[in-house]
């Protein structure tokens, strides 16, 4: 037995949610293009569906009572979900299409770049970008490719280390011409410093440059690495970041490195895809194409279930 036989007709949740948010049922009704008596029919079945009222009918007014406010919450979230999914399909209709998956830093510092020449070498694929810090997905997740830090360790997915990038110190222009001229160890000793929650490791950055410094955590926090990338090209201060996330800025000269000294800590960079999503040629040939342009020598390193050879176009068993 249908586990949705004792849920109420869509439609009756599109009429009342329009009631219930515009607090009209004609008002409902001119916005659904449809008459006031259907608006009100379709409160009426829900009603009888769900075993109690909706809305206080107060002479020409309405207002809902309190189950309604509750269930108004419920129609607007179910609503809005199979709105997404709708919307969703779209990508689909594609022949080409491939949804990519990267932390939102990576995408607009590194992978938008590249996307002309994906456009001049590959013009029959169609990426589709989703940022996430989220570094796994599940096998019946609609993501083809994810870029993170970590390997899939899960049977049925491969794993490639495209690069290991060092942390490095980079700043503003100005701010960087600022900075006093003394050795590496101590040119940051009195720097204002950014943080985010994710890769930034002043004190090791400091313990391993020499510097006497002892306080490194003074300064602004931010959540994401691209808006902490965003204010030290606003010239608010020094950040630690791989030069893969800046290298859009590091190109146009908004950001410049700081100094020398990198962290001998690197961030490793993984592509990571369910072994199924081969069989589409767009996500092979994307996967392929990603794995040249972060490494053209070929010398990444596999981890996984299959194995991508240095000089092959294919993952092989």
């Amino acid at each position: 037995m249908s586990t949705y036989r004792n849920l109420p007709p869509l439609s009756t949740l599109i009429g009342f949610e329009a009631a219930a948010r515009l607090q009209s049922f004609s008002r409902a009704a001119e916005e659904l293009n449809i008459t006031q008596s259907a608006i009100s029919h379709q409160v009426r079945v829900l009603e009888d569906h769900l075993g109690q009222p909706m809305f206080r009918r107060i002479g020409r007014r309405i207002e809902l009572v309190d189950a309604g406010r509750d269930f108004l919450i419920t129609a607007q979230s179910a609503l809005e979900e199979l709105r997404h999914g709708v919307r969703r399909l779209n990508a689909y209709s594609k022949p080409g299409s491939v949804i990519v998956m990267m932390p939102a830093a990576l995408a607009s510092g590194w992978f938008l770049p590249l996307l002309a020449d994906l456009r001049d070498t590959h013009p029959w694929i169609d990426p589709w970008v989703h940022t996430s810090d989220q570094t796994e997905v599940p096998e019946e997740a609609e993501i083809d490719i994810v870029l993170g830090p970590r390997p899939w360790p899960a049977e049925g997915a491969q794993s490639l280390l495209l690069a290991e990038d060092a942390l490095i110190p980079l700043c503003a222009p100005a701010l960087a011409a600022g900075l006093p001229d003394v050795p590496d160890r101590q040119r940051l000793d009195a720097a204002p410093l950014l943080h985010d929650e994710t890769l930034n490791d002043w004190q090791s950055w400091f313990t391993a440059a020499g510097s006497a410094r002892t306080e490194f955590s003074r300064g602004y926090n931010f959540s994401d690495t691209g808006q902490m990338l965003q204010a030290a090209e606003l010239g608010l201060g020094v950040c630690l970041a791989t030069a893969r996330e800046a290298d859009r800025a590091l190109r146009d000269g908004h950001l410049v490195q700081a100094c020398q000294s990198a962290l001998t800590k690197t961030v490793p960079l993984y592509m990571s895809c369910w072994t199924r999503n081969f069989t589409r040629p767009p996500v092979q040939a994307l996967w392929d194409w990603l794995r040249l342009r972060s490494d053209p020598e070929g010398r990444q390193t596999q981890q996984g279930n299959r194995l991508t050879t240095a000089n092959s176009e294919t993952p092989v068993k």
